[in-house]
């Protein structure tokens, strides 16, 4: 059965996050945001795109090294495996490398001629400090197994924002970022469900916290359909595409945010 779009973008981003941790310092990196979650905390949802903090090194090795990855034979030979025909990599001398993101666009090209563009951005401004409950912030962890399985690869380690720094990361997203993303929303009711949400509401001021509420309760169905519901697993689709579980969602996070509690 050939792979989804989603599907493979997110083979795209395991396959790099793979071959970069092996052929760098995987030290020197963090995974973090959807991927992270989807990765490492069984989220449900795909991401088109992968995020990381660069923990380290210069912009110019980073760079040298993203574009090895890209253009290295054996990890184009395993997309191939995959239904990926040809990697179309963006130019880097075009590409953003700067002292705070580094991205690293392609397009990935199946053999029915569909193409999918994805990007992996790293940021060198990691804001997230070790909370109370959750102890470290980062740490090493397996990629999901059952996960990898679906792409014929086998598991590996790479470094990753543990749950309670997920949570204030995202908590921070919901109130600060410019444009609203709502899968922000989703993926705090990811963690939530999971047992890491602890007292990571109490890392936010109060105005935040009332700046992340408003947010919450300025998104509608509308945008949870368009920008959550459409990206889920086919296994939970239909029960978590439907209004009720989002006007469940909102409820849960809204009141976590009031009381700070899990």
């Amino acid at each position: 059965m050939p792979y989804t779009h989603r599907q493979i973008r997110e083979a795209f981003h395991l396959l790099f996050l793979e071959r970069l941790v092996q052929l760098t310092d995987p030290r020197l990196y963090a995974l973090k945001g959807g991927a992270n979650l989807r990765f490492f905390f069984g989220s449900p949802r795909y991401s088109e795109d992968m995020d990381l903090d660069a923990l380290g090194g210069s912009v110019q090795t980073l760079k040298k090294n993203g574009y090895r990855v890209l253009n290295d034979r054996s990890f184009r030979r395993s997309l191939a495996a995959l239904g990926v025909a040809d990697l179309e990599v963006g130019d880097p001398e075009r590409a953003k490398h700067t002292a705070t993101t580094q991205r690293f666009r392609a397009r990935l090209v199946t053999a029915a001629g569909e193409v999918w563009p994805t990007k992996v951005e790293f940021s060198r401004r990691p804001y997230v400090q070790p909370v109370a409950e959750t102890g470290a912030s980062m740490v090493v962890g397996t990629v999901s197994p059952e996960l990898m399985r679906a792409y014929r690869r086998l598991a590996f380690q790479c470094q990753h924002y543990a749950g309670g720094a997920a949570v204030v990361q995202k908590l921070s997203a919901l109130a600060n970022r410019a444009q609203p993303q709502v899968r922000d929303a989703f993926d705090l009711y990811v963690l939530w469900l999971g047992g890491h949400w602890g007292d990571a509401a109490a890392t936010l001021a109060g105005e935040e916290r009332e700046r992340a509420q408003e947010t919450l309760v300025a998104f509608t169905y509308a945008d949870y359909r368009d920008q959550v519901a459409d990206y889920l697993v086919p296994e939970v689709a239909a029960e978590y595409a439907t209004a009720e579980r989002w006007n469940d969602i909102c409820g849960v996070l809204f009141e976590l945010l009031d009381t700070g509690q899990s």
